[in-house]
This record gives C-alpha cells, structure tokens and sequence, in this order.
C-alpha cells in the first residue's frame, strides 16, 4: 500500500496504517522524503527509488492486455460509488487517445491539478504525457483543491514554464479571481474536463491566458477518457471534440420503455453509448454490472453534429422535468455565469405538487461581490430564451458543494431544495416552524423527506401527511 507519509493538514498516513493493521501481510510503502526515517517494516519511496537501475524498469512479472492493473472509485455524484476494474488494455488505449489528440511532446509541462486518486489524473495527466515523455508539475498533494496553489498558480507556471494548464471547471472557475501577475507565455494550450464547462468560464479563461481551451469528456469505466477536443484544432466552446482512437460511440434514443434503442441523428439529443477497447471489463463482484447489450450506457445526454463532434446536454439524472418538459441545467447555469458577481451556478429541480418539479438555481458569489437575489433574477430572465426554465427560486449561498475532485455536487443541492420547499409547507402552512426537516437521497422514489413534529404538534401528523401527499419524493412524518 503506497501512501503520501505523515502530513501537517492530511490524515492519509494514519488511515494507512489502520489499513495494514487490519490487513496482515500488506507492505506499507511511504511517500516521504529521503531524510525521513520510517518506521520499522515501512519502506521509504525515495529511498527504494535510489537503489534501482536508472536505464531501466526491473519487472518481475510480465502482465497481460486483459489482466487487472487498478481498481478505481467512480465518483459517485449521481448514485453510489462503485469500485471500477481497469485493465492494461484499457489504460494504455485511453492513454495513446489521449497522448495522440493532445499532441502531448517532450517539451511539455503540464500542471496536474487533479489528484491521482482521480482517473483523469492518472490516465491524460499521467500516463498519457508519460507515453510522449513529457513532464508533469505535482501541485502538491490537494492539487487545485489547496488554496495556497490557486493563490500561486500563474507564479508557479512563471516559474516552471508550463506549456500546459489544465483543472476542473470550478478550479478554472477560482483561477479567474486571481489576478495575473506573471509571465505565462509558455503555456500553449489549456485543458479542462470532469464535469461541463459554464461558457463563460471557458471564454474568460481563453481571454486571460490567451490559450485555447480544449475538454476532455471521460469516465472511470472507459479508462478515463471518451472524446477530446484536440489540440490541432480550434476548439468549438461547448463540445468534447472527436471520440478517442479505437473507441465507438454511439447516441441511442429513448424507448417508451425506458430502454435504448436506434441511434439519433445528427444534433439530436440521446443517450450516449461507448464500446471498444478502453471499455472496462466490470465491477467487483456483487456490484450492477457495466455493460448493457454489447455496450457502456455513460448516463450523459449527448448530441453529434454533422462533422462527428459531440456535445454533453446533461446528465439523465440532472434533467429537470417540468410538466413533461425537458430542461438541461446547463442552459440555466451558463446564463448566471456570465453575471460578473456570480464565481458558481448549480441548476436543479425543486419538488413540485402539480409540475413535478419546478427549476431553481443556486448560486455562489465572487469574493467581495454583491447581487441581490431580484438583480439575478433580471439578469437570467433576460438571458434565458425558455421561460419554462426561467428559475422558481434563486438561492444565494456561502458555497455550492462538490465532490473531492471539484465537480459540484447535485444530489446534495436537490435535497436542499426539497428541505427548503417542506420547511415552508410546515412553517406557513401549520406554524409549526420548530419541526425538524430533514431530506436526503435514497428512499424509494430517490429522495426521503422526514418530519419530527414536537410533542404538543403531533395532533398535526396527519394534516401535514396529507399535505405532502402528491410530490416526487417520498415523505414520512413523525
């Protein structure tokens, strides 16, 4: 087990540990310096390193295309994590895409923000420049997560001369508020991937470093890499670019049933598709499995247009559907991040008795800007060309959640927004403002809604049952 050692504001080490105490037989390699002595029966990474070829790798056991090199934690924003098993094959097919459609050379400097525990960290930040023989830049353990390596990061780039910059939407997003105070022009072109990109947010970025910005769409299952808007070509703002070498994607339609059936045409909306070598073989056993009918259903809405490039329209799950209407929350949160106080915007449906759901936004502001919820309002109405999707509720938070590798999180957000809808049926409806509210995912329609009455309320049980009666999620009063 190989872990980063004792650190001042990380607890990996310890957790190690624990790990190899409950494991007997598991060798403990630590990530330290050289100088730094570790325990009896740990080996020093550094130290190991030192004593071996530098011509060469000494490989005891030679591995096969099919054979298991990693399992990966799948990040778990629309359900439960799933352990993913990547093959050699797939890693090193992924990682050729990725190498190829980037032009990854020598000479590259690429600053890896993202951590290694995250697919795209290892497979394009890791392998893929490996494979051309570039160089990476560790951001230090949190990656662009750390405060300290925004508030640096142009200095950093200045320093090393980086030819590459790259990161997650929000991390380019907390970039933008950092005042450019160095000299950057090494950097040829700028990467972003793991979750859409608010338009705004790429062409600012493009503005301020004066390189073009190229997405990259993956997942855990396809060794970490699906399309890329390659770096020999001026990149369309909204689309992942052109499928990887040897991968076939597909974007199947809806059937009544639920199940996928022929494919769309071009700029038609469906369920994409992917098969082909980077596809992983399954998940450990006792889990759902990956494949459906010959294929990897991503979960993403997608379109191609007529040049074969393709474009994320959301998650199926983050759709918001009101009254049968289809939403795409991007369509939301691109217009609220153009708005020059607004750094994050997290569209989502909020319960409603008679549509559904309803859209709301939530939104996070600049550091040390105002806007008030009805400026918003204007704002995204006038920008917003379906009034369907013109938001119930505008929601100004202290900071919109996300996941480990910065991709904001939406089941959180949606709970949020069924509390804040029951807290408002309890208080104004029943005055009981001192019940307890609380929502979270699961449940058997997706979303568990509890409220505890106080003692002397409990004679409204069953008004308030009633008045919950109707909504998308499943309510239990106590």
């Amino acid at each position: 087990l190989v872990a980063l050692g004792p650190h001042p504001q990380l607890d990996i080490w310890e957790k190690a540990v624990a790990v190899a105490a409950a494991l007997p037989g598991v060798k403990l390699v630590q990530m330290a310096p050289p100088t730094q002595a570790p325990p009896d029966g740990v080996i020093n990474l550094a130290v190991a390193l030192q004593a071996q070829s530098g011509d060469a790798l000494k490989v005891e056991k030679v591995r096969r295309d099919d054979d298991v090199a990693a399992y990966f934690h799948t990040g778990g924003t629309t359900g439960a994590p799933k352990l993913v098993a990547h093959t050699h094959r797939n890693q090193l097919v992924a990682a050729f895409g990725g190498a190829v459609l980037l032009d990854y050379r020598e000479t590259d400097v690429l600053t890896c923000g993202l951590p290694l525990f995250h697919v795209a960290g290892t497979i394009v930040c890791g392998l893929s420049v490996f494979m051309a023989g570039g160089n990476l830049l560790m951001l230090t353990p949190g990656g662009l997560r750390n405060p300290a390596v925004i508030t640096n990061f142009w200095k950093l780039v200045e320093v090393h001369r980086a030819t590459i910059l790259g990161g997650v939407p929000t991390a380019l997003g907390a970039l933008l508020n950092v005042p450019l105070d160095a000299d950057i022009s090494s950097a040829r072109l700028s990467l972003v991937g793991a979750s859409s990109t608010p338009r705004a947010v790429a062409e600012q970025f493009q503005a301020l470093t004066n390189t073009t910005l190229h997405e990259i769409l993956g997942m855990t299952e396809t060794g970490g890499l699906i399309a890329i808007a390659p770096s020999a070509a001026k990149p369309v703002l909204s689309s992942v670019g052109y499928r990887l070498p040897y991968t076939q994607v597909a974007i199947r339609k809806f059937n009544a049933d639920g199940s996928l059936g022929a494919e769309c045409g071009p700029n038609e909306i469906g369920v994409l598709t992917i098969s082909g070598p980077t596809v992983t073989p399954g998940y450990r056993s006792g889990e759902a499995k990956a494949h459906r009918d010959g294929y990897l259903d991503s979960g993403d809405l997608a379109y191609a247009d007529t040049e074969g490039r393709l474009y994320i329209a959301g998650r199926a799950k983050d759709l918001i559907i009101r009254s049968g209407h289809n939403i795409d929350p991007l369509m939301i949160e691109d217009v609220f991040q153009r708005h020059p106080a607004v750094e994050m915007a997290a569209a989502v449906g909020q319960p409603d008795r008679y549509a559904g759901e309803l859209p709301v936004c939530y939104v996070s502001l600049r550091p040390g800007a105002q806007a008030s919820v009805e400026e918003l309002r204007s704002f995204a109405e006038g920008a917003i060309a379906e009034r369907p999707a013109w938001p119930k509720q505008i929601y100004i938070v202290d900071k919109i959640p996300v996941t480990g590798v910065g991709k904001i999180f939406k089941p959180d957000l949606r709970a949020d927004a069924a509390k804040r809808l029951v807290d408002q049926i309890v208080d104004e409806t029943f005055g009981a403002a001192s019940a307890a509210v609380t929502a979270t995912p699961g449940g058997k329609r997706g979303m568990l809604v509890e409220v505890t009455l106080p003692a002397d309320m409990a004679w409204k049980r069953d008004q308030i049952e009633k008045a919950l009666e109707g909504y998308v999620f499943e309510a239990r009063v106590n």
